[in-house]
Order: C-alpha cells, then structure tokens, then sequence
C-alpha cells in the first residue's frame, strides 16, 4: 500500500518546512470544510424549488401519459418523455453460459477488470496482451484522529 510518515518534524529535517506543511494541511482542511458549509448551504436554500419542480415533473408525466403521447409542444415549451434502459445480471453464471454457448457476445460490453488486470501484472511481470493500464495519484487530506 502506501507509506505514511509518522509525524512530519521526523520526516522534515528542516522545521520551516514542518510548520509550512501543519500549516497547509490545518488550511485544507478548513476550506474543505468551508465547502461543505456552502454546499450544504446551498441545497437547504433550493430544497423548495427542488420540491417544486419534482412536483411539476409528476403532474407533467401524468398529463402526458394520460394524454398517451411521447411529446406535448407549447408556445412557452415541450414536454417529452425518455426511457432509460439498464441490465443488471440476475444470474451471471447462466448469462455467460448463454452468451458463450450462443456465440452471442454482442450481449457484452468489452472492458478490461482493472482488479485482475493489477492482479495479473503482479503475477506476470506485464500487462494481458491488449490491455494499456493508466493510473491517476491524487493527494487526500484526513483530520487527526480523536484523542
């Protein structure tokens, strides 16, 4: 996994350098709290207009079902329906036993499992034939822990 330094005066022989990073750390974690108030903030301020326009969505979807149209235009707009699809596997021994036995594998969606693909590098010394593997670094803050 990765290494954590126990305390940065430790790690940092220079302590301009220790305090400089207390410092930015205190910092970040104070401005992502900021953030969060804001954020929090602002969806309390729009929870009535949310409300309002869930509102309107039902009576519009009722109107247009009962109408059994898909579209209704007006002067001021339209209002339309989508139809969104998904598939989930119920039993994905069978669906693979089907898709392979029927030769049917425009069922699948081809992609590369990135656990097996790290797993099979550490394995074998290289990626499966095919693959190109990416990896992103981002730095994460946490608070100290409860004392």
């Amino acid at each position: 996994m990765s290494e954590t330094l126990p305390a940065v005066a430790e790690a940092t022989p220079d302590p301009k350098v220790a305090v400089k990073v207390e410092q930015r750390v205190a910092e970040y974690i104070k401005v992502r709290d900021a953030i969060k108030a804001a954020n929090d903030q602002h969806e309390l301020s729009i929870k009535p207009l949310v409300e309002l326009q869930n509102m309107l969505t039902g009576w519009l979807q009722t109107f247009i079902e009962t109408a059994g149209a898909e579209s209704v235009k007006t002067a001021n707009g339209t209002v339309y329906t989508t139809t969104r699809y998904s598939a989930s596997l119920a039993d994905p021994e069978a669906f693979m036993r089907h898709v392979i036995g029927t030769q049917d594998f425009d069922l699948l969606d081809r992609k590369a499992n990135v656990t097996a693909c790290k797993d099979f590098v550490k394995e074998n010394g290289t990626l499966p034939p095919g693959v190109n593997m990416s990896a992103v670094k981002t730095v994460g803050v946490r608070r100290p822990s409860a004392k």
